[in-house]
């Protein structure tokens, strides 16, 4: 049964909460509570959306660096605090050599191991499902309606060549790890299960807000070098995934039909690496 902010702080015994975080899908209080500062992330929806598979893997890997989850219920789930830097800060910092080594080392981290076995993950033929019924609006440039469908192009081949699926945190970039005093702490994963080569992708996007640096080439072939030892995948098919992401997340943007997009030009960058 979805509950309220006020039903939480009394079921879970909450006190002294501080709004931290908003966004369109969920809020974020810092509250004390019996295991000491945690993180309250209440959905404004009816449930957790597309971050409910997730909640099962953060609970698999709690041994591998992920936040502990110390309860959970439709529409809300309760997390350690994690108190330090998000990767994405120190880069924007000006370290950020630092921050995408660290991310390299967390993923491979998270999946040193043998496969976590979690059930319910959303497997990737569905994640990418919506960019092969992408449509472009007459205004939509020549070459973004050309890269989209290279794009499009690109992922049905790598889904039907997937290896053997295994468990994904499905967003897993700099601002999504937290550096604490115990080393860093995954959260907010998606729950995917496909091709390992998916993981990092999307982190050749990242971190937010740093967009010549991650249009600068140096970074993309330092990232793919680093990412795909990391997730012992081919540079090649890390990138290729990185393309069909970046089209991905501008066809999600579009809400419809494909006009332009901020990331056209890295969505170019990404199919010339991976050609």
């Amino acid at each position: 049964m979805q509950g309220t902010f006020k039903e939480f702080l009394d079921r879970w015994e909450l006190h002294q909460p501080e709004l931290v975080a908003e966004t369109a899908q969920a809020r974020v209080w810092k509250v004390r509570s019996e295991h000491g500062p945690a993180a309250l992330k209440l959905y404004r929806g009816p449930d957790r959306g597309n971050e409910e598979p997730g909640t099962a893997l953060l609970k698999a890997w709690h041994d591998r660096g992920a936040v502990r989850v110390l309860n959970e219920e439709r529409n809300a789930v309760l997390m350690e605090w994690l108190e330090g830097p998000s990767l994405g800060d120190i880069a924007r910092a000006g370290r950020p050599e630092d921050a995408v080594a660290i991310l390299a080392e967390t993923a491979a981290r998270l999946h040193g191991k043998a496969t976590a076995d979690v059930d319910g993950l959303k497997p990737l033929n569905q994640v990418v499902a919506p960019l092969f019924g992408c449509t472009f609006a007459p205004a939509c440039p020549t070459l973004l309606r050309k890269d989209v469908l290279s794009a499009t192009n690109l992922g049905q081949h790598l889904l039907i060549s997937q290896p053997m699926p295994v468990p994904l945190h499905g967003d897993l970039h700099p601002d999504n790890i937290i550096l604490t005093h115990n080393g860093p702490r995954v959260f907010d994963a998606k729950g995917y299960a496909g091709d390992p080569a998916f993981e990092l992708a999307n982190a050749l996007r990242h971190p937010k807000g740093m967009t010549e640096l991650v249009r600068d080439p140096r970074q993309i072939e330092t990232c793919l070098s680093l990412y795909s030892e990391a997730m012992n995948v081919s540079e090649k098919r890390l990138a290729q995934w990185a393309a069909v992401k970046c089209a991905l997340s501008i066809c999600w943007r579009s809400e419809g039909a494909i006009e332009n997009d901020p990331e056209a030009d890295l969505l170019r960058l990404f199919l010339d690496v991976a050609d």
